[in-house]
């Protein structure tokens, strides 16, 4: 289950004849486009509740990164209709092991301004262990793959 409450919106598009639209032909739309442009991504179908105990549950299709599913974040769309009038919200949920190291990182740094040389050094040897494996690069490559998916996403909802 999806907590939309813990993801981030990163955009929405509203359009007309909704009732042409669904998970299936939104996810075969976003696979065309992406293999064609030789961009790596699968998917699959998860329930995702916004608001507590007596919120709405939607379902939601959610796009990754075959090879990092469980280290880069994971797109998520809900799809609501009115009418013929229809929406698509993208989120972005999950958890990003380079993001974190980043953020860990950073928070230490800032932590260790105005401490004693022993509380330096032991954050610092802290933050090394375990912030092991945090790459400039890594982080680069994750986040352009979220702009080439985002940008296909809206390819395929704005067609």
């Amino acid at each position: 289950m999806i907590k939309l409450d813990d993801s981030e919106e990163v955009g929405s598009v509203d359009f007309d004849n909704a009732d042409e639209v669904t998970l299936t032909n939104l996810k075969m739309a976003i696979l065309d486009l992406a293999q064609r442009n030789n961009v790596p991504v699968s998917f699959y179908i998860e329930d995702a509740k916004a608001g507590g105990f007596l919120g709405e549950t939607h379902s939601a299709l959610v796009a990754y990164h075959p090879e990092h599913r469980y280290d880069y974040y994971n797109i998520a769309m809900i799809l609501q209709k009115r009418g013929s009038r229809g929406s698509i919200s993208v989120f972005t949920t999950g958890t990003s092991k380079q993001t974190n190291k980043f953020a860990r990182s950073e928070f230490n740094k800032e932590w260790r301004k105005g401490r004693s040389m022993s509380q330096k050094l032991g954050n610092a040897a802290a933050s090394a262990v375990l912030n092991a494996g945090k790459s400039k690069q890594k982080l680069a490559d994750e986040q352009a793959y979220y702009d080439i998916l985002l940008e296909i996403i809206g390819v395929v909802l704005n067609d």
